[in-house]
């Protein structure tokens, strides 16, 4: 597990984001975002989620400029609310969601099935909460009305407002509060993260489910207690070389903060924080950044662990001891 572990803190490229698609697209501002029934072959990709057929729904972001769908995914619908449960983007910017394939969906969402008991609760971003709620069918509480942490491109300012209440409709305005607390408690240490957990699963056992997009999501809600950004470094894969040059240029740029690295393409891309103190947060603490040991947290308890996603079990003392 240790070896294990070592190497998914070295090479985050485990899946972190699919932050640049598959070419060299920019989203566009004029965008046209259509859902409509699944097709039989992209249900068929996620069936052993046993979702409704008739409550999936296959969603595409379209712009003017490209002849193809710049993301493109499947949503599980109720009422309302929508789920992304798989998803694609085509652009070096992620539009709204990273990328999640479909046997990804189906492992993750199985495995939580399967590690969570019945009774537990399990603590995630309102997306995942979704999902796990939809498929894996297991108490996910966690929703927000504002719809927080939404990946929208910088070029997207007219369709910000817009998105957010697309995504945000269905979830009860009182689940705003809790949401909020949920943020707050990733980005505290450990000790009174974990206190934080434990108050939002009301006593219940409770389970944290984060994915390495979620850095990117809490900085987007939280600007302000979290700076992250990114640096591209030519590569065919990630290697021991391409860190070197990527640490080396951190050292130059005065950058001490925690750092993850991802294979795209013909790149190596360097997540980092951009202060030392993010590095300390929960968050950080659960995620694979250099400055990261999942086996050396005291008050939550490591499950499972695929690609860009870490399942933890919070100890039953909730961090208070």
């Amino acid at each position: 597990m240790r070896n294990i572990i070592g190497a998914a803190l070295l090479v985050a490229g485990l899946g972190l984001l699919g932050w640049a698609g598959y070419s060299a697209l920019r989203p566009a501002s004029h965008y046209a975002l259509t859902l409509a029934p699944a097709p039989t072959e992209d249900a068929k990709e996620i069936g052993a989620l046993n979702l409704p057929p008739a409550a999936l729904q296959r969603i595409e972001i379209t712009s003017p400029e490209e002849r193809r769908p710049v993301a493109q995914g499947l949503v599980a619908r109720d009422g309302e609310r929508l789920a992304p449960i798989v998803w694609r983007n085509e652009v070096t910017e992620p539009i709204l969601f990273a990328d999640v394939s479909a046997s990804d969906a189906t492992k993750v969402l199985t495995a939580i099935a399967a590690h969570v008991p019945e009774g537990a609760v399990v603590l995630a971003w309102w997306d995942l909460s979704r999902g796990i709620r939809a498929a894996a069918k297991k108490d996910a509480p966690l929703d927000d009305p504002q719809a927080r942490g939404l990946l929208i491109p910088r070029s997207w300012t007219e369709g910000a407002a817009a998105e957010r209440q697309r995504w945000g409709a269905g979830a009860a305005p009182q689940a705003a509060e809790s949401f909020g607390q949920f943020i707050d408690a990733l980005l505290s240490d450990e000790q009174q993260g974990a206190a934080a957990l434990a108050k939002l699963a009301q006593g219940r056992p409770a389970y944290v489910a984060v994915h390495i997009s979620d850095v990117w999501k809490a900085a987007a809600a939280r600007p302000e207690r979290l700076s992250v950004a990114y640096k591209d470094f030519p590569s065919a894969g990630v290697s021991h070389g391409v860190i070197k040059t990527a640490t080396q240029w951190m050292r130059e740029q005065k950058i001490d903060g925690g750092f993850a690295v991802e294979p795209i393409g013909g790149a190596t891309r360097l997540h980092y924080f951009q202060r030392k103190g993010d590095s300390d947060t929960l968050l950080a603490k659960l995620l694979p950044f250099s400055t990261s040991n999942p086996m050396q947290l005291e008050k939550l308890e490591l499950v499972y662990q695929h690609k860009g996603w870490w399942v933890y079990r919070l100890k039953q003392d909730g961090g208070l001891n």
